[in-house]
């Protein structure tokens, strides 16, 4: 029974016949049949190959490695040492980044092997916290090498190891992708060898259907992020499908957690908000009622100030006896 690294969807246009009831002018019911244009999602699938897939791409890349060197091309070691002795094309600082980009993307990606086998026995919330940090590294970092390789005038696109490589991640592709139809899985690309899978994949391409090309593109994408960088689980692979869909301008998949973490935050500021305005209200309906209270509340009285004249004392006369 086959195991899967990855699932995804590509959306198909595909026709439909629908009926709508309606009434003439007398009155008496017709039905009129339309075609309507819908998307309906195709899954495909990843292989999560075994032993004896891996033996295979092994033989097929030590083949079209020693094809490459008999037809003349230089390995990556004879052409760095060729370029060594004229100096290089790079200045010593380009090295130096180029080495120091190179060795951290090679301890990000030891990293994340030992997270997968959690040596340190961490929960499953850190693991997956940390594994996204990592990839996002890995990402950049890997960016930054394509970025500087492109721009040393190619000079190991045509050696022996590079050629290998990227026949190698084509015959991946074409042994790995797979179509879901009904309750089983079809190969994308047909049974067969190398040479007849590789003629479906042509004819696919020539094709030049939208939902054919984005199939492929998908296939290859993710396919060349998991040779080229061991990714294994789930999240992982969503996250190079979000960043897929970033580079081709569509819309992030949103996984049913985050939908929910998102529902209980509006519903939480939805119930935050209802409280504070409640809040409002009762002070509101509290303001009227202490204002007539304030206003029948007496003020100390005032001493009365007379105007006027003061009356001086009468004073009484003393009468002698």
């Amino acid at each position: 029974m086959k195991k899967w690294l990855y699932h995804f969807d590509v959306k198909k246009d595909t026709e439909k016949k629908v009926e709508e009831k309606s009434k003439d002018k007398d009155g008496n019911e017709v039905t009129i049949t339309k075609t309507v244009t819908e998307q309906e999602p195709t899954t495909f699938a990843i292989q999560k190959p075994n032993r004896r897939i891996y033996e295979d791409a092994e033989l097929f890349y030590a083949v079209k490695l020693s094809e490459g060197i008999k037809a003349g091309l230089l390995t990556r070691a004879q052409l760095a040492k060729r370029y060594k002795n004229d100096g290089g094309p790079m200045s010593e600082p380009e090295k130096e980044r180029y080495a120091e980009v190179y060795y951290q993307m090679l301890v990000k990606q030891e990293a994340l092997e030992k997270l997968k086998l959690n040596l340190e026995g961490k929960t499953e919330e850190e693991r997956t916290k940390q594994a996204s940090v990592l990839m996002a590294d890995l990402i950049e970092l890997q960016e930054e090498i394509q970025t500087f390789e492109s721009q040393q005038t190619s000079l190991f696109d045509q050696t022996a190891e590079n050629r290998a490589k990227n026949m190698t991640i084509m015959w991946w592709v074409l042994n790995l992708a797979y179509r879901k139809d009904g309750n089983d899985y079809v190969p994308v690309f047909g049974e067969g060898d190398y040479d007849s899978r590789l003629e479906a994949y042509d004819e696919i391409e020539e094709k030049s259907e939208a939902f054919w090309t984005e199939v492929v593109k998908k296939l290859a994408y993710f396919t060349t992020f998991w040779y080229t960088n061991g990714i294994t689980s789930e999240e992982e692979f969503k996250q190079v499908e979000n960043m897929y869909n970033s580079d081709s301008g569509e819309p992030e998949e949103i996984s049913e957690e985050e939908l929910e973490e998102e529902a209980k935050a509006e519903e939480a500021k939805e119930e935050a908000e209802n409280k504070e305005a409640k809040t409002e209200e009762v002070e509101a309906k509290e303001e009227p009622e202490k204002a007539p209270e304030a206003q029948n509340e007496k003020s100390p009285e005032q001493p009365e100030q007379k105007t006027g004249r003061r009356k001086k004392p009468r004073h009484k006369s003393s009468t002698s006896t």
